[in-house]
């Protein structure tokens, strides 16, 4: 083997070595530093969590708008006197549903109710359960989950859909967004 001024070449011949310079591509030295302008930014959204759970007369307004049947506890379908601002109770997971459905939100998971209230997100202005969406199997029926009272977050209840009762009420998440990516190089275009 002979190295390109034609001698043979050696393991160490710094005559080799010397005369073999490969040029780098121009191209390459004038983009190798802009590579962050390519390089994605992942953006994820997460559920959003109503501030609170939904109250009697945020509920109102779903009842007047659908015709949709009062809560037990309002007397001939007026919200009881001083109540406005409390949670809504006495309502099945479907009356939930059909209300998150109505305002463009939908009922949360267990996971997506108990990341958030671990991460100390979750304001709660009553002591009540609240329905989730998760179908929970138990004998042969589903089940519905329903998360924690008051300032804990347990999601260890499980009731039928059509079960309500004092201490049940709900709150509305608005869909998460798809995930999106946006490349630094976009906001030179």
């Amino acid at each position: 083997m002979t190295n390109l001024s034609g001698r043979p070449a050696t393991a160490v011949d710094s005559t080799a070595l010397g005369s073999m310079r490969v040029p780098k591509p121009k191209i390459a030295m004038r983009l190798g530093h802009l590579w962050v302008f390519f390089f994605p930014i992942y953006i994820f959204a997460a559920a959003v969590f109503d501030s609170s759970e939904v109250t009697n007369g945020e509920y109102l307004k779903f009842l007047l708008a659908t015709r949709h049947t009062a809560p037990e506890n309002w007397s001939h379908g007026r919200i009881p006197s001083g109540k406005e601002n409390e949670p809504v109770v006495l309502v099945t997971f479907l009356d939930a549903a059909a209300y998150c459905s109505w305002a463009g939100r939908r009922l949360p998971t267990v996971d997506e109710w108990k990341s958030t209230c671990e991460g100390g997100k979750l304001k709660k202005h009553g002591d009540i359960w609240e329905w989730t969406s998760t179908d929970v199997e138990i004998g042969g029926q589903t089940y519905k989950a329903l998360c924690g009272p008051a300032n804990t977050c347990e999601c260890t209840h499980r009731y039928l859909p059509e079960w309500k009762n004092e201490v049940k009420g709900f709150r509305c998440v608005q869909e998460a967004k798809p995930v999106a990516w946006l490349s630094r190089f976009d906001a030179f275009l």
